[in-house]
């Protein structure tokens, strides 16, 4: 039931296809597949299971989920530039519809914590500097859209970098295999499994249109293809903390689940990515 999670769900599509003809694909993918409705997801073997948690577990699960519920948030009420940042009318069409599935996941751990931790809001969250700077990045796109094309092409490169590129190629998708091998592999919340398995089938397509935008970039300009290297090596020691993170509650201090090895399977993304924009001969070092 959870080895989907095993194997990455990026949908890069064909080499040969414009970027026009991989949007237009990808929207028909999204219309006919990116439906499911987070209301419909059983959660109540996930309510039995976390009463039966341990606390330091509760608090790590309570934490990673807070982390997605915030990233989803954040960038459901920031991804707006994204769209308009880009002028062809199917990659647009594509675009909206990340932005309603977004809107879509964000509804989905609003109704978990509620129903599943008794809580309207997360309390706690693992940290993520990485998503923190994304106002900033969502306001200097938009302000891109006044300037030449020039500025804008480089603000379109970093804004996918850092979302489509980093937070969900990079950062989400290791938090997808942390889940499976510390609670999915064990039949723990099956309902959590099922959101994150459509979460994850949505996201495969926003990761594969952003890897295909931006190895379009690099192919056009070498500056453009120096700017994505340099924003993931920016990046790199943020993305490198983003898991491995201690939970400290009412005084006590919680270390994660052995079976995290949050920072390999974060690197193991981060290198997956490189190859994706830039093929099997690239270098950068790991900070």
């Amino acid at each position: 039931m959870n080895d989907v999670f095993d194997v990455e769900d990026v949908d890069l599509g064909q080499p040969e296809d414009s970027l026009d003809e991989a949007a237009h694909r990808l929207w028909r993918k999204a219309i006919a597949f990116g439906t499911w409705d987070p209301a419909k997801i059983d959660l109540e073997q996930d309510k039995r299971d976390y009463e039966c948690l341990d606390p330091a577990m509760r608090a790590y699960l309570e934490s990673f989920c807070g982390a997605f519920y915030h990233a989803e948030e954040n960038v459901a009420r920031l991804f707006c530039p994204w769209i308009m940042a880009i002028s062809s009318t199917w990659q647009q069409a594509y675009l909206s519809t990340q932005l309603v599935e977004e809107f879509k996941h964000t509804d989905f751990f609003s109704r978990y914590f509620k129903e599943v931790f008794g809580l309207s809001a997360p309390k706690r969250r693992l940290e993520n500097p990485v998503h923190d700077s994304l106002l900033e990045r969502s306001r200097k796109l938009l302000a891109s859209l006044e300037g030449p094309e020039e500025e804008r092409a480089a603000c379109i490169v970093e804004a996918f970098t850092h979302y489509q590129g980093i937070i969900e190629g990079v950062q989400a998708n290791a938090g997808y295999h942390i889940f499976v091998h510390v609670f999915g592999k064990h039949g723990l919340f099956p309902g959590l499994s099922q959101g994150f398995r459509n979460i994850q089938r949505d996201e495969g397509r926003h990761v594969g249109f952003g890897m295909r935008v931006l190895r379009h970039y690099a192919e056009r300009d070498p500056a453009l293809g120096a700017r994505i290297r340099e924003v993931y090596q920016a990046y790199l020691p943020l993305i490198r903390a983003r898991y491995g993170q201690p939970i400290e509650v009412d005084g006590v201090r919680y270390d994660p689940p052995a079976e995290e090895r949050g920072l390999e399977r974060l690197m193991e993304m981060y290198e997956r990515r490189m190859r994706d924009i830039f093929g099997s001969h690239w270098e950068v070092t790991l900070q």
